[in-house]
């Protein structure tokens, strides 16, 4: 008696063992890992070893995002998990870019930008710079202000030189007056699995020092 109903439990259950493969499926007869499960599941704890890393057989990542599991599908995805891209902008004034958005959402990518360059939109990279927009050879430029930042809940670029006016150097002499630049811009666009904290900006005064001797406070999350 105690046998049946044991039986009749297991069949209700829908679980099925494959005792050569060693393999056990819940509503599947024919597991595909050691635990194939073909529904949802709920658990009050869950360990994981190296969830970050791919799997065996397909190469997929396992990321946690809030108290959900994803299993990345690059075919079901709208992009991949690392996504390069290069951004071409033309008829770029001689003040740089100053705000361009680029429409990527915040929340579900973070977006590094890691080189540039400025040329002529011919092609030309006979570029210079003009400190202070005077007119006069300084020797000296401002700092790159190139990079790219949140704004509005979308990634923004900015790339430009401070105190400096972009200036086409040819061959009649610089050109002041000339704004018609083009600015390559090189992105990495990584798509969020992971549940992300937002961490406030850490701002620390040097005093002055190389930094060697100051100690802040851990940031909030690390």
């Amino acid at each position: 008696m105690g046998r049946k109903i044991y039986i009749t439990l297991m069949m209700g259950l829908g679980l099925f063992l494959n005792a050569q493969t060693g393999k056990v499926g819940i509503k599947t007869d024919k597991p595909t890992e050691t635990l194939d499960v073909n529904g949802k599941t709920h658990t009050n704890s869950l360990y994981l070893r190296n969830p970050g890393e791919p799997t065996m057989t397909g190469g997929s990542f396992l990321a946690t995002s809030e108290n959900a599991l994803q299993l990345y599908d690059p075919n079901l995805e709208s992009s991949g998990l690392f996504n390069y891209l290069k951004l071409t902008l033309t008829g770029v004034s001689g003040e740089g870019i100053t705000d361009y958005d680029t429409k990527i959402d915040a929340n579900n990518f973070l977006v590094v930008l890691h080189n540039y360059s400025f040329k002529l939109n011919n092609g030309n990279t006979n570029v210079m710079l003009d400190y202070g927009d005077n007119g006069i050879n300084d020797n000296k430029q401002g700092s790159p202000d190139v990079a790219a930042f949140k704004k509005n809940g979308t990634w923004h670029i900015k790339a430009r030189f401070t105190d400096s006016r972009i200036i086409a150097n040819i061959s009649t002499g610089p050109s002041r007056t000339f704004n018609n630049f083009t600015v390559d811009l090189y992105l990495m666009a990584y798509k969020r699995l992971i549940t992300k904290h937002n961490i406030s900006d850490v701002n620390a005064d040097l005093g002055g020092t190389n930094g060697s001797t100051q100690t802040i406070n851990k940031p909030s999350g690390f």
